[in-house]
């Protein structure tokens, strides 16, 4: 075999000059001007091809040499070596390089959106009940500190609503061991939302703005669905694990390149968001049926609250929750 420049490192400074490597009789020969090495073919590697960059000829004690890009060792005859010389021939041809592309992020989309659910799913429901609660009552605590406040509800007016929470739980499972929890929140406005461990949260300004106690009710069904499917754990499970896998594939998470493996977790996070959603729905309309309230509570409420924030430009693909109208097609209404 015709000899290649290369430049020889020795492995112990960083002294290197040019040399000549050649392959002849099962050996692979480094020559100077004043020496000449050979080494077994077993006893070197020579690193992938990338591109037209120059590739490393690892030998023996640590020295190697810098070699051209198209140089290569005769055909290997084990295994492993076979098949990264099938991969470096792969990698050359752009069309199954980019086939290859299309089936990594064909293979990351089909876990963030049907494998990393499903996981969080089994892993939310195996969860510690006092580790549940734990977390709530730290999200509740830090929620008091920077934007709720005691709600201004009459006592007498507190306890009707909490009865008629109860009888919600009750009904949605005689095992279920819930709380409501009455706070005020004038930036945050009519809204009612679930916390870890079985609270949710009944803020003033929502029961000011129901027209009956049907619609509360039906908003409390709402989040007992949130609960009974422990949304708010398959939320926090769901996001992380994607943003990982996102970011995994993206690049570092502390380099610049997480700003942008952000957008893709932001939009799969709000898929994640309408499915428990439209989930919860489901599961407050089967429970006001069981309880004798009609859904077009449920429904009438929504729209109104829609109408008093003013339609959203936003795809319905980028929203985090239904439309009304997605909603009431679903209630049958």
């Amino acid at each position: 075999m015709t000899g290649v420049p290369a430049t020889y490192h020795d492995g112990q400074t960083s002294r290197h000059w040019p040399v000549v490597v050649r392959v002849a009789d099962g050996l692979v020969h480094v020559e100077d001007a004043g020496t000449a090495r050979a080494f077994p073919l077993a006893a070197v590697h020579l690193e992938p091809r990338l591109g037209t960059l120059p590739r490393r000829l690892d030998l023996p004690g640590g020295a190697s040499c810098l070699v051209p890009a198209g140089f290569e060792l005769p055909v290997a005859t084990s295994a492993p070596q076979r098949v990264e010389r099938w991969v470096n021939e792969l990698e050359l041809r752009w069309t199954w390089a980019a086939v290859a592309a299309v089936g990594v992020l064909g293979l990351l989309w089909g876990g963030i959106v049907y494998g990393v659910p499903a996981a969080a799913k089994v892993v939310a429901t195996r969860m510690s009940p006092a580790l549940e609660r734990q977390m709530g009552r730290q999200a509740l605590a830090s929620l008091d500190r920077i934007a709720l406040s005691p709600s201004k509800l009459p006592p007498e007016r507190r306890a009707a609503l909490a009865v008629r929470f109860d009888s919600l739980m009750r009904a949605a499972s005689p095992d279920a061991d819930y709380r409501l929890e009455f706070r005020a929140s004038p930036a945050v406005g009519p809204n009612a939302f679930a916390l870890p461990g079985g609270s949710v949260v009944l803020l003033d300004e929502l029961v000011k703005v129901a027209e009956n106690d049907d619609e509360i009710a039906a908003v409390l069904a709402h989040e007992i669905g949130h609960l009974q499917e422990r949304h708010t754990m398959r939320h926090v499970l769901q996001t992380s694990a994607a943003g990982v896998l996102v970011a995994a594939v993206v690049g570092d998470v502390l380099s610049a390149s997480s700003y942008a493996a952000a957008l893709p977790a932001f939009l799969l996070d709000a898929r994640y968001s309408r499915a428990f959603e439209l989930e919860a729905d489901q599961f407050a309309f089967t429970l006001l049926d069981r309880t004798g309230v009609d859904r077009a509570n449920f429904v009438r409420f929504l729209t109104r609250m829609e109408k008093a924030q003013g339609s959203s430009k936003t795809p319905g693909w980028l929203q985090t929750h239904p439309g009304a109208d997605e909603r009431g097609r679903a209630a049958g209404r």
